[in-house]
C-alpha cells in the first residue's frame, strides 16, 4: 500500500503584507486594551505635591496678615505724617489767633480816634485840659449842652459824658502806657495846658508913644488839639505811638470862674 505524499508547507514571507498586519494588530472581540495613562502615578507625583502644599501654605499665611516689619514701618509712616499735619493745624491756628488779635487791637484804636476827633469837631462851648486830660463841651444830638472829659485811669484811656441823663464811664483805649494832650495857639506855639494863668496886662501906646489902654495879651486863641498815645506791644510786640492833631474852630480862653 502506497503512503500518500506530503505537500511543502508555504514559505512566509519576509515582508507580510499589509493586511497581514492590519490583521495580526486588530484586537481580538471580548478582549480589552490596556489603556495607557500619561499622567504620572500618584507614588512619582508625591515629591511634587509637598512642594506645591507648602508654597501654597506660605502664600495664605502671606495673604492673612502683616509681617512685624511691615507693621512697625507703617507705624512709623503715620506717625510721622500726624506730626506733621499736627505742626501744620497748630501753624495755622497760632498764624489765626495772632492775626484776629492785630485786627481787633487796630480796630480798637480807629474807634477810639474816630470817637475823639468826632467831639473836636463838634465843640461848641468852653475847652481846657492839661498833660493827661481834656474837658470839652459839645452839643448832644438831642440839641443840648452835654461834658465830656478824657482822662488816662491806669493803663486805659476813659471818656467820662455828663449830661441830662446823669454820667457815663466809657474805656475807649486799653494797654496805654502813656497819653499827652497839647493845645496849638493862633499865635502859633503849643502848649501843655490850656486855658494859660491870666496874662498880665500890656500897656497899649500909640504912635507918638503915649500909652492909650491896657489889655490882654493879643492871639490867645486855641485852633488844634493833639493827642499823643504810646500803646503796650501785644504778644511781645514793640510800643507804638500814635499821633492825631484835630483842628477846631477858633476857642478864646474862658473867663475865669469868680466864686460867689
Amino acid at each position: 500500500m502506497r503512503r500518500p505524499r506530503r505537500r511543502p508547507a508555504p514559505r512566509a514571507s519576509a515582508s507580510p503584507s499589509p493586511s497581514a498586519a492590519r490583521t495580526e494588530m486588530r484586537p481580538q472581540p471580548g478582549r480589552l486594551r490596556p489603556r495607557v495613562s500619561s499622567r504620572p502615578s500618584a507614588s512619582s507625583r508625591l515629591p511634587f505635591r509637598a512642594a506645591d502644599t507648602t508654597r501654597a501654605d506660605e502664600a495664605k499665611r502671606r495673604r492673612k496678615g502683616f509681617t512685624l516689619i511691615e507693621v512697625l514701618i507703617a507705624m512709623a509712616l503715620f506717625a510721622l505724617i500726624g506730626v506733621a499735619g499736627f505742626t501744620l493745624l497748630n501753624s495755622v491756628l497760632r498764624t489765626q489767633d495772632a492775626t484776629d488779635t492785630r485786627l481787633g487791637r487796630m480796630a480798637e484804636i480807629q474807634r477810639a480816634m474816630l470817637v475823639v476827633s468826632s467831639d473836636l469837631d463838634q465843640i461848641t462851648g468852653s475847652l481846657g485840659g492839661g498833660a493827661t486830660s481834656l474837658s470839652l463841651q459839645k452839643a448832644d444830638i438831642t440839641g443840648g449842652i452835654v461834658n465830656v472829659r478824657y482822662d488816662l485811669n491806669g493803663d486805659a484811656l476813659t471818656r467820662t459824658i455828663t449830661g441830662a441823663g446823669g454820667e457815663r464811664v466809657q474805656t475807649l483805649l486799653t494797654r496805654v502806657s502813656s497819653l499827652r494832650w497839647t493845645f496849638h495857639r493862633r499865635r502859633g506855639d503849643w502848649l501843655d495846658a490850656w486855658p494859660q494863668p491870666q496874662q498880665p496886662a500890656l500897656p497899649l501906646t500909640g504912635p507918638d508913644g503915649s500909652p492909650l489902654s491896657s489889655g490882654p495879651a493879643p492871639d490867645e486863641g486855641v485852633t488844634a488839639v493833639a493827642l499823643d498815645i504810646t500803646l503796650t506791644g501785644v504778644d511781645g510786640q514793640p510800643t507804638a505811638t500814635l499821633r492825631r492833631v484835630a483842628s477846631i474852630p477858633l476857642m478864646e480862653p474862658a473867663p475865669p470862674v469868680v466864686a460867689p
